[in-house]
Formats: structure tokens, sequence, C-alpha cells
């Protein structure tokens, strides 16, 4: 029986992690007090071996109330701290209660999953043979009757336990000079800083200062360094304006003579900066000590706390873990990410979209997890603009499988089409079912675009179904006033300060950070037993009509696809389309490919044939283009000789979708798609057909 835990996330042994949890939804600050202290169960449901323990987590605990913990059955203990202890497989609950000014009432319920009991494999302690013992000068021999000398073989110590850790982008840390933590400057000390403001926000610098000159002399703390600015054009920022400029800020006092004062400083740094330089000055000599260096984001944000709550749960874990181990074991491992503009890294960077979460984060498993230099950890980078889920299922076989530089499947797979998606909810399930029926780890990446993600509350049923990984950045925010939180997060995309669209640079990092602390929350984990033996054994929440849909497009190898029994496709002759979008990242060594380079496409030169195709399938998804104008034709598309729809209009080149067949049987159809009447003579372009065999 499938699980439908949502665990949620363990303490973190990072440094820059805190116990936290939040709803994106409630960004403001609480005004009263009181209900700031409203208790509320953190941990919501448990999945525990047989002889491990788990302690109850309750936010917003009153001081004066008591809080009471009740077992349903002896599946289970808990104690009067809240601590379930796990001691017999099966299922129970802990009814949690709180009693406050004699009043007593039931505050949750959480569920408790028992397994059996992890048995761990037998290891052989390698035997040290103790060496002779040799002394200083020639001895002779022991008589056969002088007793034996016993030799103590050396101590052998354990190997500490090293927990991988992330170097955090936004942290509080304590400036060393050279061993000590006080300098005696003369004039002006200069001290590197380099990126630690590279995603901007408020830099706080607090330390204590002594002179001895007689009298009062004035001491300037001060910042300097680049960043990239840039300029609007019309409605939209043109990225490719950016250019460097110095920045710098500098705030002064008066340091008495012969008094240690303690002063601080808060800078307010733009985005995109870097060769951050922290500078002190003044007019003679003087000490400067205790120099702490506070980072964060905005006035309002805790950044570990963020990043901690993010993971909404670590699912059922198995996959991801084994893909860990593989990684430090030196095996080849790929993470994939399939998903819209977001994903692809639209204005992630000034330049282009390394610093897009999927590749920054993907650079962060590979630095903590890979073997060696991390060489044996790929990527795939499979987001492109405007992709919804049905597109996404189209051009999983394309985008994904195909890019596999070792292996079929990916070890770990990120979906993210929350923010696009429409009515699309069995394509985004049939996505989630074809990479489990391939073995792959799915992990469901729940992205923010203007504020929020819109179909993460629906989507989040499905991990729950199938006890996914989840992350979650909006969970992460509860303390954050929305206001400083998107001004930091989001690009500005419109011609005012509060038009905003796409994470830009700091959004990203973030984003990244969330999902490096589901990996690290999971490879601290005890290892499970995967849940899905056979995706096949389980009936899906909404559809599977497209599980395991493949990408037919003008290039492909038709002897490779023996369902595909045949293609004319008359007068969709042209098999480019030079007319579209590009993608941000270098696909196939090629720099700004198209979205879909090996097109079918009619034009008024190119006559009046219809497409047709033969397949052997189940159910048809046609991908066209909708063009940036009103000059193109429409198309209509027949199966088996019935007309099913209507394809055109007016777009952005982004790819229109029509569902053409959905059954539950194989069987051999005829596909055709006709230019309407009176729109011979206009283009229109087929972008790609997903088939499922």
């Amino acid at each position: 029986m499938l699980k439908k835990t949502n665990k949620r996330i363990l303490s973190m042994a990072m440094a820059f992690v805190m116990a936290g949890s939040c709803v994106f939804g409630a960004l403001a600050e609480p005004t009263d007090s009181q209900a700031a202290k409203k208790p509320k169960l953190k941990t919501k449901s448990v999945s525990l071996n047989v002889g491990k323990k788990k302690t109850i987590q309750i936010t917003g605990k009153r001081k004066k109330a008591k809080y009471t913990f009740k077992a349903s059955n002896k599946k289970i203990k808990v104690s009067k701290k809240g601590v379930i202890t796990a001691v017999k497989k099966g299922t129970a609950k802990v009814k949690v209660s709180e009693t406050y000014k004699k009043k007593k009432k039931t505050i949750g319920t959480v569920k408790v999953t028992v397994k059996a009991k992890v048995v761990a494999k037998k290891t052989v302690t390698p035997q040290v043979s103790a060496p002779p013992i040799v002394s200083a000068s020639a001895t002779p021999a022991a008589s056969p009757s002088a007793p034996a000398v016993q030799s103590e073989a050396p101590t052998i110590e354990p190997t500490p336990i090293v927990r991988p850790t992330i170097e955090p982008a936004y942290e509080t840390k304590t400036l060393d000079f050279d061993g000590s933590t006080s300098k005696v400057v003369e004039s002006e000390l200069t001290v590197p800083l380099e990126k630690a403001m590279l995603y901007g926000g408020l830099c706080t610098v607090t330390a204590e200062f002594t002179q001895e000159t007689g009298s009062a002399q004035d001491i300037s703390v001060g910042y300097d360094g680049i960043y990239l600015s840039f300029k609007k054009n019309g409605a939209y920022i043109d990225k490719n304006s950016f250019k460097d400029e110095p920045m710098s800020d500098v705030q002064t006092f008066s340091c008495p003579s012969g008094e240690k004062t303690k002063q601080e400083f808060t800078f307010e740094v733009p985005k995109y900066s870097k060769d951050f330089n922290l500078k002190f000055s003044g007019a003679g000599m003087f000490t400067v000590e205790h120099v702490t260096v506070k980072t964060q984001p905005f006035a309002s944000a805790d950044y570990a706390s963020m990043v901690a709550n993010s993971t909404a749960s670590t699912g059922n874990n198995a996959r991801i873990k084994k893909a860990i181990a593989k990684a430090q074991a030196g095996e080849d491992v790929t993470i994939a990410y399939l998903g819209g503009s977001i994903t692809e890294g639209f204005a992630a960077s000034e330049t282009d979209n390394g610093d897009c979460y999927a590749e920054t984060s993907y650079k962060q498993f590979k630095k903590i997890f890979g073997a060696g230099d991390g060489s044996n950890v790929h990527f795939i980078n499979a987001g492109m603009s405007g992709t919804p889920s049905s597109l996404g299922i189209v051009r999983y076989q394309r985008d994904v499988l195909d890019q596999m530089k070792t292996g079929e499947y990916p070890d770990i797979l990120f979906i993210d089409f929350a923010v696009n998606d429409g009515n699309d909810a069995d394509t985004y399930e049939s996505v989630i079912r074809t990479a489990l029926e391939q073995g792959s780890a799915v992990v469901l990446m729940f992205v923010l675009y203007t504020g929020g993600c819109a179909h993460e509350k629906e989507y989040t049923q499905y991990g729950k179904y199938y006890d996914l990984a989840m992350v979650s950045p909006a969970n992460g925010m509860a303390s954050c006033k929305k206001e400083e939180f998107d001004k930091w997060f989001y690009w500005i995309e419109g011609n005012t300060d509060t038009s905003y669209g796409h994470p830009d640079v700091g959004g990203h990092r973030y984003m990244a950070d969330c999902i490096t602390n589901m990996f690290l929350t999971i490879d601290q984990e005890d290892e499970e037993e995967d849940n899905i033996a056979d995706i096949n054994d389980i009936p899906p929440k909404t559809s599977d009509t497209f599980q395991g849909m493949k990408t037919l497009l003008s290039s492909t190898d038709l002897s490779q696809n023996p369902s595909v029994k045949s293609v004319d496709p008359g007068s969709f002759s042209m098999l480019t389309d030079s007319a579209q979008n590009t993608l941000q990242y270098i696909k196939d060594g090629i720099e700004k490919m198209q979205w879909f380079p090996d097109v079918w496409m009619h034009t008024s030169s190119t006559g009046s044939d219809s497409f047709k195709a033969t397949i052997n399938c189940r159910s048809l998804i046609v991908a066209y283009k909708m063009p940036s104008g009103s000059s193109s034709g429409k198309a209509d598309c027949y199966i088996d000789g019935k007309r099913v729809g209507t394809m055109g209009g007016s777009g952005w080149n982004n790819a229109g979708l029509l569902r053409a067949l959905q059954e539950d049987e194989v069987k051999e159809h005829e596909l055709e798609i006709r230019m309407q009447d009176g729109d011979e003579k206009k283009p229109f372009t087929i972008f790609a057909i997903g088939y499922c065999d």
C-alpha cells in the first residue's frame, strides 16, 4: 500500500539552518502578540522504523500552558514530552492537547506509521597485526621455557562522521585578523569580502574601537566595490545593457580617546554586487576588534529559517539516498530539471542562466556528494519558457531522456509546472508516473512567480499520494514582510519599481539553497525501503492517460520507433522555422538553440496537402506554434477521419497544445492535420507530436 505520509523536515546539521514553520499566504507580521502564540502542530505525520524515536514539535507554545500526548494503541509509546517511540509495525495516532487557564482542548493529531526494524549489515573489522617489538640492542631469542612477550595491538580510533554543509548565501561571521580578533590600524584597513553581497541586501557591521591620541578623532566604516547596473527599454529591462558601476557608502563616528567604543553600522547594498570590500579609516592610529559582519536579504528576513522551513516533505527517501550513495561512490549520477522559464533561468543572471536555481543546486549537490571533483555528477536543464506540464510530457523524451550522457534515465528529476499549468493535472501526474516507472527519484519543485505559486496547494496532493520529496520556498517566509521579500526576490519586469515577475539572482540562489537543504535533510535520515516496486500497480490519483509519452519530430528516425508506421508531411514540408524563440542555456553545444529546430512547417509555397501519420498509440498531443502576429493560418486536426479540434491563434511564438486522442488501449490511428479553407496560403508550424504506445 502506498504511503500518504507527508513527513516534516528533520533538524539540519548546517550552520545556517534554524527551526521554524511558515505559510506564504501570511507574510505580514502578526500585530496581536496573543495571536502569535496560538499553538499549532509542526509535526503532523511521522514514519519510523521499529526502535526509532521522534519528538513532536509544537509551534506557538504558551508559557503557562500544559501539553499532553496520548497514543491510540500500543504500536507506539509517547512520553510526557512528546517523544514517540516506535514499538511494533503498524499505524497509530497521537492526540495532542493543550490545557491553558484550566481549559483543555485538542490542538491536533499526529499520524504515525511504524515500519519493520532495519537490520544493519554486519561489517568485518580488519584485524591489524601488532608489529614485532625490537630492542635497541641485539638480544638472544628467548628460551622455550621463557614466558612469551605479549604485545598490545594499537588502538584504532573511529573516523568521526563529518556532516556535509554548504556555504550559506547569507550569514554572520567574525573577522579573523591573522588569528587574532583585534587589529591595529594605521590610517586605513581594507578587508576583502569578495561575493559577500552578490545577491544584495543589508550588511551590518559591529565592532569595538579604541584610540589613544589624547583627543577624540573621527573613524569611518564603509564599503566599496562594483555592481551591475541596467536601464529600462520601454516596459522591460534590457539585460544586455548591464554595465559595471562603482558603489560605496561610508558612515563616520567620533571615537573618544582612552575609551573602548562599540558601534554598529548597517549598509544597504544593491543586487549584483561583487568585489565587496569593507573599509576602516581614521586620521591616526586606532585599534578595531571583535568585528562581526552580518548579511541578510532584507530587514525582516531570517535567511537560515527561510531555507530550513522550505522542505515541505522528504517523501520516501530510498531513491534519493540511492543517488547520493552512487555519487559518493564515484558512480555516474544525473540530475534533471523539467519546467518552464524559471527552471530555464530567465532573469537568473546578468549574462546567462548559470545562476539559475537548477544549475546552482546541481553544483551544490556535485560539490557536497560528488566523488573527487564531482565530474561523475551530470546535469540536464530541460526548462523552456511558457511550458505547462502538457508540453512537458511531450518534450520529456527529447529534452530529458535523449540528453542522458550515461544511463537511460535520470537518477533525480525535479518537476516544476505549478506556475504555468492550467487544467493540466492529468499531464502533471503523467510526468510523475513516467519518471517513477523508469526508476527516477521525483522531487516536486514549487517555484514562485509574481508573489505565489498558483497550483502548489493542488499539486502537493500528488506529492502526498506518491510520497515524494517536495520543496516549497513559499513555506520559508512567514516572518517576512511581503513588500521587502518581493523587492529582493523578484526581477522588475515593468517600468515601475513594483512590477515584479520572475525571480532574479537572489531568488534563484534562495531556491537553490532550499533544494540543497532537502538533500542534506534526506542524507541524515534512516534509509527507507522504496515504496514503489511497479508504478502500474498503483492506481492514478487523477489520470495516467499520458504516462510514457514519446516525442515525434521531423528528425525522428522511424526505424527506431516501430509504433510510428509512417509520416507523410504533405504541404508541411519545411523542416525548419526560423521565427522561433531560443533557449537560454547551451544545449548540445549550441548557444541560443531554437525551441523546436526540427519541425513541420506549411507555407504559401508548399501546396495544400494534409500532414498524415499512422501511429500505434492510445493518446496523442500535438504541439504547434502560436505566432506573434495575425498572419498565421489555422489547421484542423482529424483522428481516423473525424475532426477532433482546430489549432491556431496568436501568441508570442510559444507552443499551443491540442489533446487529439485519449484512449485506454493502443490501436492503430491515422492523424491528419489539414489547413482550413481559405488559409492554404498562410503559414502554420507543427512543433512536435507526443504519443503513448
